[in-house]
């Protein structure tokens, strides 16, 4: 097969600094030597792969269609070193030459594969250098004043502009009550779900943003775990001082602005919730909170969990117990494999009818013995939480006296370190502990939440299980319950969480 020579052009932007693409390709063809077939990206990064033209080049490298590769300058195809070094391994697979014609090498000689890898690290660098400092300014003005870091306002605020003329974010009345609804359902209600929200939304008329004016689940997520509707106090600043997040400024948490978190967000585009904060930061802006902290903090509790019991709501014929029975022997989940002329689910070890692993016979086993002994041993657990929402009530002066003890161990350790007892390091790592579990017993003092409340179930005693509704059964499971291993005879043992 006869090969040809590949000309690669990209130019993110037009700048007058910048090389035009057409000027690039112009410089590569005084040194192409027979067909040549061009490639060009206009207006994409060089920061990843993801370019049209870029994966048609590769295409035709693997299908051993180019001889050479030329770039008029080597961080026009990349200026990531794994991403290079990555392309430059599939044109050595397939004996593909590599010149860049502004650096003046190719890589048929290891002087030139020396030089195109110290010339990727340095592309990296300066990209790199570049994000921090815009990344450093973009942080010093949004703590120094508080102001909007930017872009569309949440629902129930429209972008404003301070007296002195920072971004800002002012209230929208109408949409604030929503906002207002929406929180205090979450946070209260103990049987709700985010679909009932919108559906109630929906009945009563009010609209989203959206083109159709329509509610939908990740719309009410995105709103319920926004911390600037929140108000920023010592509660709020506890809950994330025990979640590590950054706080850019050095300001009193009095309660008279919001916050807001900035920062890459972990996980996909759909997830719903801060699975961790340590790579986020926080400031307080420049404009009041209108959720009070402790129903916020509530609704992030429930959205923690919000996955898991989104799990547990999806029809099932386990009810309940969805997603939770677990086979004693091989720890694969027990599911309902068929079902009886009434609807009566028959159990079957996941591992054994699908993955053909386990030889766990459940035959004779019923799914409704199992709930009424899942039923009975929850039942003693509520018990126990009744019992110590009447009885064990922690004075203030038992919390103070043990947040002083903590205090107390900080001081000692400072003094050792001073005495040169202990490398600062190692009494760094005790005290950030202590401080933590001083934060984590502040928070709950602020908190001062029940735990039937906790268990998004009535405070009303006694509590009694069989009266529950089937969402708060639901609810009161997926909280309480870690697993339920179930054994061939019908015996269960339950892995508590609480």
């Amino acid at each position: 097969m006869n090969r040809t020579e590949a000309i690669y052009a990209r130019q993110s932007v037009d700048k007058k600094d910048s090389v035009s693409i057409e000027t690039q390709i112009e410089k590569c063809e005084y040194i192409t030597k027979g067909n040549v077939e061009t490639y060009k990206d206009k207006g994409y990064s060089g920061k990843n792969t993801a370019r049209p033209d870029l994966e048609r080049l590769l295409k035709d490298i693997k299908a051993n269609k180019i001889s050479r590769v030329i770039v008029y300058r080597l961080d026009r195809i990349s200026r990531n070193i794994t991403d290079f070094y990555n392309l430059y391994s599939i044109m050595q697979e397939h004996g593909t030459e590599f010149l860049s014609v502004n650096e003046n090498f190719d890589t048929s000689n290891p002087m030139g594969r020396a030089m195109m890898g110290i010339l990727i690290v340095f592309a990296q660098m300066e990209r790199e250098s570049i994000q921090e400092r815009v990344k450093d300014n973009y942080y010093s003005r949004i703590s120094m004043d508080g102001r909007w870091a930017g872009g569309p306002a949440p629902y129930g605020f429209t972008n404003g502009k301070t007296e002195d003329k920072k971004p800002t974010l002012k209230v929208n009345v109408d949409e604030m009550e929503i906002v207002k609804y929406c929180f205090n359902q979450y946070a209260y209600s103990p049987n709700i779900s985010m679909n009932q929200i919108c559906n109630a939304l929906t009945e009563k008329g009010y609209k989203s943003r959206r083109k159709n004016g329509g509610w939908d689940n990740v719309t009410i997520a995105r709103m319920l775990q926004n911390s600037v509707y929140a108000v920023a106090d010592e509660r709020l600043k506890k809950y994330y001082e025990i979640r590590k997040v950054k706080f850019l400024n050095d300001c009193e948490w009095d309660g008279s602005t919001s916050a807001h978190i900035v920062g890459k967000k972990v996980g996909n585009v759909n997830t719903r919730k801060y699975t961790d904060l340590k790579e986020q930061s926080i400031y307080l802006t420049n404009f009041k909170g209108v959720i009070d902290s402790k129903t916020f903090i509530m609704v992030q509790e429930r959205l923690e969990n919000n996955e898991q019991i989104a799990r547990s709501n999806a029809p099932s014929a386990l009810q309940e117990l969805a997603g939770l029975i677990k086979c004693a022997k091989c720890g694969y989940a027990i599911k309902s494999h068929s079902k009886s002329a009434k609807g009566v689910p028959y159990l079957g070890c996941h591992a054994k009818y699908t993955l053909k692993t386990c030889d766990v016979s459940l035959k004779g086993v019923r799914f409704a013995d199992i709930q009424n002994k899942v039923g009975f041993e929850v039942q003693k657990e509520l018990d126990k939480i009744a019992q110590t929402i009447v009885t064990e009530i922690i004075s203030d002066r038992e919390k103070e006296n043990h947040i002083k003890e903590l205090q107390s161990q900080i001081e000692n350790l400072l003094e050792l370190v001073a005495l040169g007892g202990e490398s600062a390091k190692v009494v760094h790592s005790k005290i950030e502990k202590l401080q933590q579990a001083i934060n984590e017993i502040q928070l709950t003092e602020f908190m001062n939440a029940k735990a039937a409340e906790r268990l998004r179930i009535s405070d009303r005693l006694p509590i009694v299980y069989d009266r529950l509704s089937i969402d708060e059964k639901k609810s009161v499971c997926q909280q309480m319950i870690e697993k339920i291993l179930l054994s061939s005879n019908g015996d269960i043992e339950i892995v508590w969480k609480i």
